[in-house]
């Protein structure tokens, strides 16, 4: 009994082989992290803290719903969205074209034969129709494992561009907020500074006239008042550019936000939003999975090593495969061609000859690329952990300035309450107690400029190590 071949199996075997064979073009290298520490110099001790929507941990609704609007509506994201798209539209693409080609032909042919002269002689019509199908298939012997890796490797690193867009879009959206609020508090604190150092102006300008006081103390308060008012403009153009950030960052023109969305942002009383960080959000060894960089460069690498595999697949022989089957069918008359039915099957295989010196010469360059991969990816694990490293000591040295800024104000706010009780028994005069006023003005914009600070150095250190929000599953999953 004679064996039955299933045909489809035994495509998937030559599909399998050819992979396998793909493999072999491919570099046995692969990218390799440098020595990492085992633990952060400068981090606070204490439990790993979460790196997904940590700016929850503001505690403030408005950042909340400001994160969100962005992640949804801000350009970058969307277009690394598009790009994610586009990169595995482009990698189905370079896959199916190793798939067989198979393409429909038809024909048709009319004769009209006079016999004799004319008009009497006879007339005979004759018309045929063809039809078939061509098929072809170039055997990926060599270069079928090169070239899904590197369509797998280019749609891993539009998801790293991806995240590293939606960390970086959280992370300008959290400090642009806080500049907000930074500016808002300092431009209230440094308008009591004004009101208090007119005050002050003017009582000396009073007792200079009077002869109690020198005319160079008047000068010597005028100054202060209009030195301190010639920094509110700066705070002006601060709030309205952190305005501006948190409108273009969530796709917004400046200008068009809701009335709901300009009250919360006009808010002059909201505090500078504070996070907490009582431990290094990550362990070294955790940024090569925690940072988008990593995950893009290490992509990269594969990119690279599917190249240099495709070029030396270059250098090998190719096998094609074609056939033919045409059918000739009568429709008018009886031509000579009706009913035949031609099948035709040929394999070609072809082996670069005259060019094979160029194409030795680009797999040469590939080599070389793949190399300069591997070493811009250790390069980027310890970019990654030295941006780490100093972010942490930010965070731990701007939260020693805030306390050192917050004892500042509680003691400036003695010394006031003491200077007020002071005035009111009589016994210190008002310039006295304004300047009073005046140091504990100064040491609150000490301590709002210290919390902008260290809400910065919380920010960049969930930057560093790749904290943000989760990609969508929508989005990872294959469309």
């Amino acid at each position: 009994m004679a064996a039955v071949v299933n045909p489809l199996r035994g495509v998937a075997l030559a599909v399998a082989l050819a992979s396998a064979a793909g493999c072999v073009t491919m570099p046995s290298e692969r990218a390799e992290a440098p020595p990492l520490p085992s633990a952060w110099r400068d981090a606070p001790q204490g439990a790993e803290l979460p790196v997904t929507d940590w700016w929850q941990g503001f505690n403030d609704p408005a950042l909340n719903q400001l994160v969100i609007e962005a992640l949804s509506e801000g350009p970058d994201v969307q277009l690394a969205v598009s790009r994610v798209r586009e990169a595995r539209a482009l990698s189905y693409s370079t896959i199916t074209q190793f798939l067989p080609q198979l393409s429909a032909t038809g024909s048709g042919q009319y004769q009209r034969i006079v016999e004799g002269d004319v008009p009497v002689g006879t007339e005979r019509e004759t018309m045929s129709g063809s039809y078939g199908a061509q098929a072809s298939w170039e055997i990926p012997l060599f270069a079928l494992g090169a070239t899904t890796t590197g369509a797998r490797a280019n749609t891993q690193v539009a998801l790293a561009n991806l995240r590293g867009a939606r960390v970086t879009l959280a992370a300008d959206v959290a400090q642009a907020y806080v500049d907000l609020r930074a500016a808002q508090a300092s431009r209230e604190a440094l308008t009591r500074s004004v009101a208090s150092a007119d005050e002050l102006a003017r009582i000396l300008a009073t007792s200079a006239g009077a002869g109690f006081a020198s005319e160079a103390d008047a000068a010597d308060a005028r100054r202060l008042a209009e030195s301190t008012r010639a920094r509110l403009p700066g705070l002006v153009i601060e709030q309205r550019r952190a305005e501006n950030v948190l409108a273009v960052l969530r796709g917004k023109a400046p200008g068009t936000e809701t009335t709901e969305t300009q009250a919360v942002l006009s808010r002059q009383d909201a505090p500078v939003p504070h996070l907490e960080l009582t431990s290094a959000p990550a362990a070294p060894a955790d940024l090569l999975r925690l940072r988008p960089d990593v995950a893009r460069a290490e992509a990269q690498t594969l990119v690279a090593a599917a190249q240099l595999g495709a070029a030396r697949a270059d250098l090998l022989p190719r096998i094609n495969l074609t056939g033919s089957i045409n059918v000739t069918d009568a429709l008018i008359g009886n031509p000579t061609s009706a009913g035949l039915t031609l099948a035709s099957a040929s394999p070609i295989i072809s082996m670069p000859l005259f060019d094979w010196g160029q194409r030795f010469a680009v797999s040469r360059q590939r080599d070389a690329q793949f190399d300069q991969s591997l070493i811009q990816y250790r390069q980027t694990v310890t970019q990654a952990v030295a941006e780490a490293s100093n972010a942490l000591v930010s965070l731990e040295q701007g939260r020693q300035r805030l306390n050192s800024a917050r004892a500042a104000e509680e003691a400036a706010e003695t010394t006031a309450r003491g200077s007020r009780a002071a005035y009111s028994a009589g016994i210190q005069s008002l310039a006295d107690r304004l300047r009073s006023e005046q140091q504990l003005i100064d040491a609150s914009l000490t301590r709002i400029t210290a919390e902008q600070q260290a809400a910065s150095a919380a920010i960049a250190t969930y930057r560093a190590f790749g904290g943000g929000p989760a990609v969508p599953p929508e989005v990872v999953a294959r469309r």
